[in-house]
C-alpha cells in the first residue's frame, strides 16, 4: 500500500500477503502521469521495481490462480457461486477447463495450498466448490456452444485429458475433430489409471459426452500407425494431427526377482483392474512407492479381497508425493505404511513371489 495525495495509509508489512490488491487499485495503473511524481512514495515505487514489471504483470494474478497449472480463475468462479450464479460459474470454469467435474474429484488442488485464507483459518475449498457446481449443473446442455465447422479437420490420437482438452478447444475454434482411441474405453488414464471409487465413471462419461456434443467424433479400439511424413492421416482426410498417447508405462525397480509371478507393475495393475481383467492376488500384498499410483494400487488391492496390504516407501511421510488426503484415506482403509524402507530383492518359491528383502534408509 502507498500514500495517496491527501492521506498516508498505515502499512503493516508483517500482514502484507503481497497480493498486489493495493497496486491494482492504485490510479497510477491507469494514469501513467501519476507514476512520475517525484515527491510521493507512489512515484518512487513506480520508478523502482513496480515500473520495471512487464506490461502483462501490471495486474498480477491472485496466488490461487497463479498456482493453478491451467491458470483457472478460481476467485472468479468462487465469487459467482457465492452469488448463487451456478450456471455462470460453470461456464467461467469451462472457458479453460473442459473437465471441471473430473478435476472436482481428483485434482491435487495447488490453488488451495496457495490460498491466503489458509493463514487465517482454512483455505477456500475450491476443488469441492468446482465439484459442487459441476454436479449441480450436470444437466446443462453443452451442445448449445456447438460451432459451425469451417476449418480443416484435425485428428486427435488418444482420448486422455490432453486429447479431450485439445478436441474441446479445437472444436470451439471451428475445426472438425476426430478422436482415435486404442483402448476400448474413452478417457485414457482417467478411465484405466484411476480407480472408480476415486472418479465415478458416470461423472467422467458425462464430461466426455459434453465434448462429443460439440461435434467431436470419437472412436475406440482404433489404433493409428503414423508413417512419419503425414500421408497416412491426409489419406483419411485430416490436415493436422494432435498426439496425446499418454504415459502408460510403469517404473521398474531393477532388482532381482522382479519378474516373478505375482509381481505387478503399478500402472499395469490399475489398468487391468479398470479393464475388468482377472487378477490373481494373494492375501498379503506389498506395494512399493509413495505416489498416487502406489496408494491407488494399495486401496484397490483391499477392494479385490486382500486381507493385509502394506506400503513400503523409501522416504518419510513429508516427502510422499501422493495427495495427502488419499494417504489418510488409505490408512483409514487399513493400509499400513512403512517409511524409510527400500526393497533390494524379491524372493520366491518356485516361480511365484513369496518374500521381499528390504534395507533401512536415512534422509540426507
Amino acid at each position: 500500500m502507498v500514500e495517496g495525495r491527501t492521506h498516508r495509509p498505515v502499512i503493516q508489512p508483517e500482514k502484507c500477503h503481497r497480493c498486489d490488491v493495493c497496486i491494482r487499485g492504485c490510479p497510477a495503473e491507469v494514469i501513467p502521469e501519476y507514476r512520475k511524481e517525484e515527491m510521493s512514495l507512489r512515484g518512487t515505487l513506480y520508478r523502482g521495481k513496480a515500473g520495471k514489471r512487464d506490461p502483462e504483470e501490471s495486474f498480477p494474478l491472485p496466488p490461487c490462480q497463479k498456482a493453478c497449472p491451467i491458470g483457472q480463475d478460481a476467485r472468479g468462479y468462487v465469487a459467482l457461486i457465492a452469488k448463487k450464479k451456478f450456471r455462470e460459474a460453470l461456464e467461467l470454469i469451462r472457458e479453460v477447463n473442459p473437465l471441471p467435474a473430473v478435476c472436482g474429484f481428483i485434482c491435487h488442488h495447488p490453488c488451495e495450498e496457495a490460498c491466503l485464507r489458509g493463514d487465517v483459518d482454512d483455505p477456500v475449498p475450491m476443488r469441492l466448490l468446482k465439484r459442487f457446481v459441476s454436479e449441480y449443473e450436470r444437466e446443462a446442455i453443452r451442445g448449445k456452444r456447438r460451432v459451425k465447422k469451417k476449418r480443416p479437420k484435425v485428428l486427435v490420437i488418444g482420448s486422455g485429458p490432453a486429447g479431450l482438452t485439445a478436441a474441446n478447444d479445437l472444436s470451439l475454434l471451428g475445426y472438425g475433430v476426430t478422436i482415435y482411441e486404442a483402448l476400448p474405453l474413452l478417457g485414457g488414464m482417467l478411465s484405466v489409471g484411476i480407480p472408480e471409487y476415486r472418479l465415478p465413471r458416470d461423472v467422467l462419461n458425462t464430461e466426455i459426452e459434453g465434448i462429443r456434443q460439440l461435434g467431436v467424433e470419437m472412436y475406440t479400439n482404433h489404433f493409428f500407425s503414423f508413417d512419419g511424413n503425414g500421408r497416412s492421416f491426409r489419406k483419411v482426410g485430416f490436415q493436422a494431427v494432435f498426439l496425446s498417447t499418454g504415459a502408460h508405462g510403469s517404473m521398474k525397480l531393477n532388482i532381482p526377482g522382479e519378474r516373478l509371478r505375482g509381481v505387478f507393475p503399478g500402472v499395469a495393475f490399475l489398468k487391468d483392474i479398470n479393464l475388468r481383467k482377472t487378477i490373481e492376488l494373494g492375501k498379503k500384498v506389498a506395494v512399493v512407492g509413495g505416489g498416487n499410483v502406489a496408494v491407488d494400487a494399495a486401496r484397490s488391492a483391499l477392494r479385490l479381497g486382500a486381507k493385509k496390504v502394506e506400503i513400503y516407501y523409501r522416504r518419510s511421510r513429508n516427502e510422499m508425493p501422493a495427495i495427502p488426503e488419499e494417504v489418510d484415506e488409505a490408512i483409514r482403509d487399513g493400509v499400513k505404511i512403512h517409511f524409510l524402507v527400500s526393497p533390494i530383492k524379491i524372493l520366491g518359491k518356485g516361480e511365484r513371489v513369496a518374500e521381499m528383502e528390504c534395507v533401512r534408509m536415512k534422509l540426507g
